[in-house]
């Protein structure tokens, strides 16, 4: 077995081999591109029959260089650098320095790896976060165009007054007003996109066993489905809903007397999941209000207020999807 820790910059990367003793085979610097990386490990694996273990650290752009690795056979850990950190311990700070220390610290199997989802997931969740990215702009567009009305001292008719209905903004062109037209040629370019987004959704995810699963629960629909499914990866790996709830970030703190206490939205978690897990709990009371989440919902609202029992309610629909998907269950409101 070789031990190969890669120090991944932007333009280049610094890799470095160690044998089973911890011996060092070889280094050197490549530029960070398809082509090359590809060719370091055709060199690697010429000079050896060994097997390869590779190390490298979760920067912005790791996975296409994740892929080139595990296309070629080779076990690749991916490892958080803030976790790395306190355990490079090299005097000298530098790329050849951290490259030998990561090889090392594999070989000594002291890395605890992250989790790394699959090519499909990673581009339902590119393709969710550019419809989600529209959808702000949209919403900003909007606000735009209202605040130029109202810069302009424009009062919207009472007929007038749905905002942004097709009668609405042709009363909006036939103020012949040229930013406000132009703002709104922009936000119906906008809206097509994110149909045409949501159309790609359909066909490639409109037929996904845990997508349909999820969107037997009321007020999940496709997108939301999708999009929890994109944020949260593989369901399954997390052996219970308590963690799956922490990795979301709807888990509730303890006090020291150990009661429960449920806060409002954090810092913590996956912030994409945990917003639409949210509004989805909020569109299941809408639907379903007998259901039992809806009425802990209530029970919690009379108590700890309306924001916090939204957050507890919804770990309580986060808790119904890990059983659903895990066991292969539609939802039952009872």
């Amino acid at each position: 077995m070789k031990y190969i820790g890669l120090d991944i910059h932007k333009k280049d990367t610094q890799a470095s081999v160690l044998d089973e003793k911890g011996k060092f085979v070889h280094g050197e610097r490549i530029r960070t591109d398809v082509k090359d990386i590809g060719h370091f490990f055709e060199k690697i694996e010429r000079m050896n029959d060994d097997d390869l273990s590779v190390v490298i650290e979760a920067t912005g752009f790791y996975f296409w260089i994740y892929d080139v690795i595990v296309e070629r056979g080779h076990q690749v850990k991916v490892v958080h650098p803030t976790r790395v950190k306190p355990l490079m311990r090299a005097k000298t700070k530098n790329d050849r320095n951290d490259a030998l220390m990561l090889a090392e610290l594999l070989r000594m199997g002291c890395l605890e790896g992250i989790y790394v989802p699959d090519r499909e997931v990673r581009e339902m969740r590119e393709l969710t976060r550019h419809r989600e990215s529209l959808v702000r702009k949209k919403g900003d567009l909007k606000r735009e165009i209202i605040a130029a009305l109202d810069q302009r001292g424009v009062k919207v008719p009472a007929e007038h007054r749905t905002n942004f209905s097709q009668k609405y903004n042709d009363w909006l062109r036939s103020l012949k007003d040229m930013i406000v037209s132009d703002k709104l040629d922009v936000l119906e370019l906008i809206i097509n996109k994110i149909k045409g987004i949501e159309q790609v959704i359909e066909e490639r995810y409109g037929q996904d066993d845990e997508v349909r699963l999820m969107m037997t629960v009321p007020g999940v629909g496709l997108v939301t489905a999708a999009v929890i499914k994109a944020e949260i990866g593989d369901i399954a790996r997390f052996s219970s809903p308590e963690k799956l709830a922490a990795y979301v970030g709807v888990s509730p703190t303890t006090c020291q007397s150990g009661e429960k206490e449920w806060g409002g939205p954090t810092r913590r978690g996956n912030n994409r999941a945990k917003h639409v897990l949210i509004e989805a709990t909020l569109f299941h009371y809408h639907f379903c209000r007998d259901s039992k989440i809806s009425s802990y919902y209530e029970r919690k609202r009379d108590s700890i207020g309306r924001k916090k029992a939204v957050v507890a309610s919804s770990r309580k629909l986060l808790e119904a999807l890990y059983f659903m998907v895990t066991r292969k269950e539609s939802f039952h409101a009872h």
